[in-house]
């Protein structure tokens, strides 16, 4: 499908395009995952001479359905990251396999949010410690951090650039400059007013037109309808009738990013003494490590954000706040009397430590699931939402679960830009003469192309 969508006054209107594949004037851009799909980012760019890798992500739910890792991201020079959440992660381990020996390139958040997110992850499949570290370390020796507006030459006359994306800590929008050819990866864009990072870039330099521009389309469909004080009203709710019964609320999100806005917003109910105080506890990687790790790179939030960290401490200071260690400790979550609030990745229910919780907890009526982003057709998190509305059941980890919990969705709450910010997050960059859209179902790619027309 092309389209073309008049949205820059003064500016000829780009050409749209849902294809897997996209020729450059000097090269080619070819969609190896998350082409007509949301999970499993990867994006093979050749400008020149040079051979780049955006992203090697793992599929989810039905995605991951036949999915074979494929051998043309081999052939790269380099491999650059626009974050560190799975799906744009999770095929390094394979990709270090294949033999690939060049360099990684991401933020200095990115890379580090990444060996966390890949040590869990193996460890979570069963690999020996031995083997998890030994991967992890191979990866990280070929890791290279690049600050944002950083332009690095990758050789050839072909020059990288990454930019905030406002989506995690650490996410990025990528440029690509070679002597031909311009293009610009949107990454995935996070919401503006965050209440955790900085908003997404939008200054962009004027003078060379944009040949093509790689563009996410999560919710290129969909315009989140409620406000910060919508938000906290709706978890109000939730968490009020929670503690009333006693029970667990069972948060699947990964424990960055999405778990730290939930927190901020827990945060300002409990302060306001619009809901009483009730433990959390955090079963991600290294406990409450990764909330620690958002201080470690407190520069990267917003400016409000660290204005508060002046006059009150730590932004996620709280002595309700509890990390999880062992296995053991994690099973046993489950018998402490409620109300317990537990964050656990991961958002789609697809694995992780989450999956135990639920196992537990969905038979139980007093429980909560609590369900923030968008859930991919197939995944668990899909099937939890759509069992919930007829008493059903779901599998989880091969065992067949009975789903007598609440299942409550807040997807205002999902990190991703909906249609108005991506299109927001478009009208910044000056002359741009192609948008391939991906990241998305094609149903939110079509939705999108058209209401930008």
């Amino acid at each position: 499908m092309d389209t073309a969508a008049n949205y820059t006054a003064g500016h000829r209107a780009p050409i749209w395009s849902l294809t897997r594949q996209h020729r450059l004037e000097d090269g080619e851009l070819m969609l190896l995952g998350a082409h007509a799909s949301v999970t499993g980012a990867m994006t093979r760019i050749e400008l020149g001479s040079r051979r780049v890798l955006v992203d090697c992500g793992m599929p989810q739910g039905l995605e991951a359905h036949d999915w074979r890792f494929d051998e043309a991201a081999l052939d790269v020079d380099a491999v650059l990251l626009t974050q560190a959440h799975s799906d744009h992660v999770g095929s390094l381990p394979a990709l270090l396999e294949g033999g690939y020996t060049g360099p990684i390139y991401g933020t200095p958040a990115t890379l580090a949010l990444t060996q966390v997110v890949l040590e869990d992850s193996l460890r979570s499949e069963g690999l020996a410690d031995d083997e998890v570290s030994r991967v992890v370390s191979a990866l990280a020796a070929l890791m290279r951090p690049l600050p944002y507006g950083t332009t690095h030459d990758l050789g050839a006359g072909v020059e990288c650039t990454f930019r905030e994306a406002g989506y995690l800590l650490g996410s990025a929008s990528l440029e690509l400059v070679s002597r031909q050819s311009r293009l610009i990866c949107s990454g995935d864009l996070g919401r503006p007013n965050s209440p955790v990072l900085a908003d997404y870039n939008t200054s962009w330099r004027n003078g060379r037109a944009v040949d093509l521009v790689l563009l996410e389309s999560t919710y290129g469909d969909q315009e989140h309808s409620h406000g910060r004080d919508a938000v906290e009203s709706a978890l109000e709710r939730i968490l009020i009738h929670a503690i009333e019964r006693r029970g667990h609320v069972v948060v699947p999100a990964f424990t960055f990013g999405c778990a730290q806005a939930l927190l901020h917003h827990v945060n300002t109910l409990v302060e306001a003494r619009r809901v009483p105080a009730l433990p959390v506890v955090i079963d991600g990687p290294f406990g409450g490590g990764i909330t620690r790790r958002h201080t470690d790179f407190a520069p990267l939030w917003d400016r409000e954000r660290l204005a508060r960290l002046a006059a009150a401490g730590e932004l996620f200071d709280t002595e309700e706040l509890l990390g999880l260690g062992p296995r053991e400790e994690r099973q046993r979550v489950s018998e402490i009397p409620g109300p317990l609030l537990i964050i656990a990745g991961n958002g789609a229910c697809t694995g992780g430590r989450v999956v135990g919780h639920l196992r537990r907890l969905l038979p139980l009526e007093q429980t909560t699931v609590l369900l923030l982003g968008y859930q991919a057709e197939g995944t668990p998190g899909r099937a939890i939402q759509r069992a919930s509305a007829r008493g059903g059941r779901v599998w989880l980890d091969h065992e067949e679960v009975r789903v007598r919990a609440d299942v409550e969705s807040l997807e205002c709450l999902s990190e991703h830009a909906d249609r108005r910010d991506l299109r927001r997050w478009l009208d910044a960059i000056p002359g741009v003469r192609r948008v391939a859209l991906h990241h998305g179902e094609p149903k939110a790619q079509r939705a999108f192309a058209q209401w930008c027309a």
